[in-house]
């Protein structure tokens, strides 16, 4: 601010020399301190020509003093020593603990100087000692502009000090921060105040006496900090803690507060001078900006409510205090909720609202005028000599304010729902109506007449999810606004529960609520019946699950023997690549742009039998743009020899690797490669033994590809000529069926549309294959396309987005919520979707089948992977995504409020980080990439419906997941891949609904029943021991899925129930619980009567049988385990409607097995680790009736397996893993009709010899060309 040239040019010198890259730590601490001390002296000098510099007392002496000491040192640099000085002291890097007085002699003595200066200041100085003053105007007024530049001057230097943490520097402040940033708060009020008065009109003598106070203000805060607040580097011992803390004490007392004898008169008359200039279209801030110069006008008006003195007329206290919390309230709720609306907004208020402040304002300030010349001062008295008439006054502001409030909930909603909500919305309706029916009596009526106007619009919805209205855009836009309504009327609800927001509010939007669903219904009502069409499900995604089963084998047939259409040319050169050439290990590149088809033909490749039958072994791995090394080598590990567990780092999983690779040949995918460094981190690990192995590796950057090359040349793929995009077409949308010669001519042409891309033909294919395949129809959808894409398959991606039926679009945005190439569990993904209530329900089926119907609908129209399909029912078990679609969902879910992600920035500074998220504090949904990220933005995501944390960072294990949630009040949706301490859950979880985490500890607390409309709960343990679940868990009554683990399969144990607890009728799904005798078994068998899948492990004696128990008749699936080796298993095992048994590590005789083979429904068996007694298995006739598939792993007790010719009748699928001493695979299996596939891996060659004539017979004799032989 000053034009001391000297001052400028010696700052300016030690800001170069501080980012010098061999500065060490001590010296640049030095050089921060003095461009510090500097910039404080700059001030000062910029404050000389003020009267009032010279009446604080020692102003001017500071300034005169400190600018001595400061040329002293600018004359001593400036001559031809400081250059040799500067290279050998500060530029050459030198260890810190030589530089002292005498290794520095030119700088090292200035830090001890001033502080002696400071300290004689001090003597002499103490602030509370001064006069203000205040009614005396100087003859040099200060700016506004100047006021407001030196305000942030001295901010500047406040802020520097609150964010030094090392105790060793210059500048560190001992003791907390709290107060330096309570001073900056003060500090930011006034400069608003500035900008607001100074555009406004008012009476000049007012302004400067308000602004001459501001600068002796600000002034004093500069100068007290200066005095008392660093540290120099621990040398402040001369001055007392007690007398530094008091020194600052009167500095925070100080602030802005208007109540301190006479300076409430600056404020009196500045408001008195404003208020005629209040007229509509007021506004503290511009026009086109937000609104936290609003905010903080707010805050500097009704800052001295929170110290008001107390009075001694107990009458004037009451009326007094009526207003004052009146005006406190308001002031909370501008600050909520202001800042998050345009000013815009406030137009048609704007003028009640500068009312209401500024009379505020004069009531605060005047009371003390009056209050000291009237002993028993009333309000009215107050009100009456200043011709206020607050009470009247506020009651506009209050109806703006419930409108500031209602709007900002209502911005941050999503644009797309899921029509599931309504559901929940009703049972939580009910459950808040019996919990608060006593205290809430005034608005039970109002929320019964809504409930009842809810469930008169539920057939509504239903009819948009079965797309009754034939895309009319009306009905789906009154369904956007109904569950709009729902969700605010769970925030009012809840808000009356937690009293947040004043009663009188919530009042009024509960009114309004009920008036526009009200509405709603009134204009559903009015749709013409011609409008509701009859719904052909050929052709059309509704909610009914009757054609999921056979659309799921479809898609599993289809996929299982679909070849890939087009680059016929490609894969004849890359298959010779693969198979034949040099003998030297050769990466062969397949670039191209995305949506080409790259990872397509790349795994078909991968997987075509003539290549898998030319290496020893095969791996694959997936990079994408965002990867962990571990990760790839742990997935090249697995698939190369089955490995599972982590080994313990980074460089022993890539030397096992490498060793298993070195005498094999193998084939590797390296799939989407996206820098050369991913290519680095993989390629020591590939040993080139000259025995013809390959690699595999996909891109779509050019240098990429050439830097991986080593023998063979990148081959970059070509889009696809007009005979490809066609034939594309129509293997996707018809399928074996054939296409009329009228569809064909405006198919070639809707191909030829596409680019040449096949994601593009893919995505067009499949809103094809959704509607009737009629010419005007496909003509329409040509028109749609427009002109030529240009490679580019953004603008298809959109029309099949646009093309979803409404209850489709949130499930579809949802996969946002996931990194690249990520490989989705289908169970987690539909029940996330149910969780987040994107599941609307239907009579008569579970919210399960409707959720993978939806998933289903999705896959059909080439929008999802699918990654793995269940082999029996052909449900699918995995999916996935393409990059562009994912992209796609990633933007549009941001735009439409769906879905944000927050990705960590070190480079924005933590108040930046702090403002931007009020933004987001009412978002549907937050995906993190780290839980810390979380931990950063948890207090200001109080109305977050779900977080997702996407990256499995198993460094990061110590955030208390009860400081995460205690911020959470609407958490629907918590799923966590990262390490967490679950120490305990917050009461106010109500709508949990979906909880998954990480955890290393050993229990889980019993503040979990706190969960109480929990339906999931996944928490991954620690390798080793098993987890501890406490009693309370049976109080979880909505409970539906249950799996607790750890990383290495080991389960949980929890205490038995008392035989008269609540059953958990919902429960479908557990795992993994410890059954250590038979009473505690049949105990938690008895809580779960309708329980569908469960897996569980056995801990009782080894010397006895386990018990016989009844499970539940609905139970399908069973996966039972022995802790102990080869224990024996029950003699009779029950379950009427099981399908699906897995055994492991038990001991099994004849007996055992002939109950199992009686199983009338049973599907598959898997046999794992069995001790078989006898070491022999005989299958007598009949037996297995129903029985799909069979698998045997790690058998090899067994030796002798006869099974008679009428055994097996309906198997379709043999896999014999690791059993090494079957002596054959027994021949009857040649004459089973229905058998397709035998995959014998790790077997005697007897066993697959025997195979092999199975195959003969299959294929020979009985013309089973399908059948399949895999063999390893």
């Amino acid at each position: 601010m000053s034009s001391d040239k000297d001052l400028f040019n010696l700052k300016d010198g030690f800001l170069q020399l501080r980012e010098h890259d061999s500065v060490c730590d001590v010296v640049r601490d030095r050089m921060n301190f003095f461009v510090w001390e500097l910039k404080m002296v700059d001030s000062f000098l910029g404050l000389q020509s003020f009267p009032f510099a010279g009446e604080c007392g020692i102003m001017l002496n500071v300034t005169q003093k400190m600018l001595k000491i400061w040329k002293t040192l600018y004359a001593t640099l400036d001559n031809p020593n400081a250059e040799s000085y500067l290279e050998e002291f500060i530029v050459t890097p030198r260890r810190d603990e030589f530089l002292d007085s005498n290794t520095d002699p030119f700088t090292f003595h200035v830090p001890t100087e001033i502080w002696k200066t400071k300290l004689e200041f001090i003597a002499k100085y103490s602030f509370p000692k001064i006069p203000l003053s205040v009614n005396k105007v100087d003859d040099i007024i200060p700016t506004p502009d100047f006021l407001m530049e030196f305000i942030d001057s001295v901010e500047e230097n406040l802020s520097v000090l609150v964010q030094i943490d090392n105790p060793c520097s210059l500048l560190f402040v001992p003791g907390p921060k709290d107060q330096i940033e309570e001073v900056l708060k003060e500090l930011k009020l006034l400069r608003f105040f500035i900008l607001f008065l100074s555009h406004k009109c008012i009476d000049p003598q007012s302004q400067h006496s308000f602004f001459t106070h501001v600068l002796i203000e600000a002034s004093h805060a500069a100068l007290v900090a200066w005095l008392y607040l660093q540290n120099h580097g621990n040398k402040n011992q001369d001055l007392a803690p007690s007398e530094m803390n008091v020194s600052f004490s009167d500095l925070l007392k100080m602030k802005t507060n208007a109540i301190l004898p006479g300076i409430h008169k600056v404020y009196v008359n500045v408001l008195q001078a404003l208020k005629p200039t209040i007229q509509p279209g007021w506004h503290p801030t511009n026009q086109n900006e937000h609104a936290p110069g609003s905010v903080f006008i707010v805050e500097t008006v009704a800052h001295s409510l929170v110290e008001l003195p107390t009075v001694s007329n107990p009458c004037q206290i009451v009326g007094l205090n009526d207003q004052m919390e009146i005006l406190r309230e308001m002031r909370n709720l501008l600050r909520d909720n202001l800042i998050n609306l345009p000013v815009l907004d406030l137009e048609h208020h704007s003028q009640d609202m500068g009312t209401v402040i500024v009379d505020a304002g004069l009531l605060i300030y005047s009371f003390y005028d009056i209050k000291g010349e009237k002993e028993n001062t009333m309000l009215e008295d107050v009100n009456r000599e200043l011709g206020l008439d607050l009470p009247r006054n506020i009651e506009p502001v209050k109806a703006m304010l419930y409108l500031i409030i209602r709007k900002a909930f209502q911005s941050n909603l999503s644009r797309i729902h899921g029509l599931g909500y309504v559901d929940f919305l009703l049972n939580n309706l009910k459950e808040f109506q019996s919990r608060n029916s006593d205290p809430l009596s005034s608005v039970m009526s109002q929320l019964q007449i809504i409930q009842t106007e809810i469930e008169n619009l539920q057939p509504f919805l239903k009819d948009v999810a079965e797309e009754r209205y034939n895309k009319h855009e009306g009905p789906q836009q009154w369904a956007t606004q109904f569950i709009g309504k729902a969700y605010e009327l769970e925030y009012v609800t809840d808000a009356f529960i937690r009293k947040e927001v004043p009663h009188w509010c919530l009042e009024r939007w509960i009114l309004d609520i009920k008036e526009e669903i009200t509405l709603i219904r009134a204009e559903v009502a009015a749709i013409p019946e011609k409008q509701v069409v009859e719904v052909d499900l050929v052709s059309h995604d509704t909610l009914d699950t009757s054609t999921v089963h056979t659309l799921s084998q479809l898609s599993m047939n289809r996929s299982m023997n679909e070849e890939i259409v087009g680059f016929d040319d490609v894969r004849e050169e890359l298959k010779n690549k693969l198979t034949k050439g040099c003998r030297e290990l050769d990466v062969i590149s397949i670039l191209g742009m995305p949506g080409l088809g790259k990872t397509t033909l790349a795994y078909k490749l991968y997987s075509d039998n003539s290549v898998i039958s030319r290496f020893d072994i095969r791996a694959q791995c997936c990079v994408s743009r965002v990867y962990r090394r571990m990760d790839l080598l742990m997935a090249l590990l697995h698939d190369a020899i089955g490995m599972r567990d982590s080994v313990s780092c980074e460089a022993d999983a890539a030397e096992k690797l490498r060793r298993t690779l070195m005498a094999k040949r193998y084939l590797i995918l390296v799939d989407d490669v996206w820098e050369a460094s991913a290519w680095d981190d993989l390629s020591s690990c590939f040993y080139d033994a000259k025995n013809g192995s390959r690699i595999i590796l996909t891109t779509r950057h050019r240098e990429v590809a050439n830097y991986a090359t080593s023998v063979s040349k990148p081959i970059p793929l070509r889009i696809f000529n007009d005979e490809e995009s066609w034939k594309l077409l129509e293997d996707k949308v018809f399928g074996k069926e054939s296409c009329s010669s009228t569809l064909e001519k405006v198919g070639q042409q809707i191909a030829k549309k596409c680019g040449g891309l096949p994601l593009s033909i893919v995505l067009v294919a499949g809103i094809l294959a959704k509607m009737e395949k009629n010419e005007e129809n496909w003509k329409q959808v040509a028109r749609t396309l427009g002109s030529h894409i240009h490679s580019d398959s953004k603008a298809i991606v959109e029309q099949s987005y646009q093309d979803l039926p409404y209850h489709l679009k949130a499930c579809f945005l949802y996969f946002g919520a996931f990194l690249e190439d990520t490989v989705i569990d289908a169970s987690w993904l539909t029940r996330s979707w149910i969780s987040e209530a994107f599941i609307k329900s239907c009579e008569g089926k579970s919210l399960e089948d409707i959720a993978e119907a939806y998933l289903e609908h999705l896959i059909g129209r080439n929008l999802v992977m699918v990654s793995k399909r269940a082999y029996l029912d052909g449900k699918v078990k995995a999916c996935r995504i393409h990059d562009v679609l994912l992209d796609f969902c990633k933007k549009r879910a941001t735009e439409e409020n769906f879905l944000l992600w927050i990705k960590w920035d070190q480079n924005v500074n933590p108040s930046s980080r702090i403002y931007s998220s009020r933004k987001h504090h009412s978002q549907p949904r937050l995906a993190f990439c780290e839980v810390d990220n979380l931990a950063e933005w948890r207090s200001s995501c109080s109305l977050v419906g779900s977080v997702l944390s996407r990256r499995d960072n198993t460094s990061f294990c110590k955030l208390a997941i009860s400081g995460i949630l205690q911020n959470f009040k609407f958490l629907k949706v918590l799923d966590l891949e990262q390490d967490v301490v679950i120490d305990s859950f917050p009461a106010n979880l109500v709508h949990l609904r979906y909880f998954s985490a990480k955890t290393n500890q050993k229990s889980i607390p019993s503040s979990i029943s706190n969960l109480r409309n929990l339906e999931t709960l996944i928490i991954k343990g620690r390798k080793g021991g098993y987890m501890s679940v406490p009693i309370t868990v049976w109080k979880m009554v909505k409970l539906k899925h249950v799996h607790i683990s750890g990383s290495d399969g080991n389960g949980f144990v929890i205490e038995a129930a008392e035989e008269d607890s609540t059953k958990l009728h919902d429960l479908g799904t557990l795992s993994t619980p410890y059954l250590s005798c038979v009473e505690d078994a049949e105990l938690m068998l008895s809580k779960a009567p309708n329980l569908r899948e469960l897996k569980c492990k056995f801990t009782g004696d080894s010397s006895g049988p386990f018990p016989d128990l009844d499970f539940p008749t609905r139970l399908e699936t069973l996966h039972i385990i022995a802790v102990f080796w080869y224990q024996m298993f029950p003699v009779c095992i029950s379950g009427s409607n099981l399908k699906d048994l897995t055994i492991f590590k038990f001991r099994l005789g004849n007996e055992n097995l002939s109950s199992i083979a009686q199983l009338q429904n049973l599907e598959a068996l898997q046999l794992t680790s069995i001790q078989f007694d006898d070491e022999k298995w005989e299958v007598s006739s009949d037996e297995f009736t129903q029985l799909k598939v069979l698998k045997l792993i790690d058998c090899s007790s067994l030796k002798e397996w006869t099974v008679s010719d009428d055994a097996f009748p309906n198997l379709e699928r043999l896999v014999l893993r690791r059993c090494w001493n079957i002596k054959e695979t027994p021949s009857c299996f040649g004459d089973i009709l229905s058998l397709k596939s035998i995959e014998v891996k790790y077997c005697s060659e007897s066993v697959v010899k025997s195979a092999r004539i199975i195959r003969e017979t299959q294929v020979e004799e009985y013309q089973n060309a399908d059948f399949k032989l895999v063999i390893k």
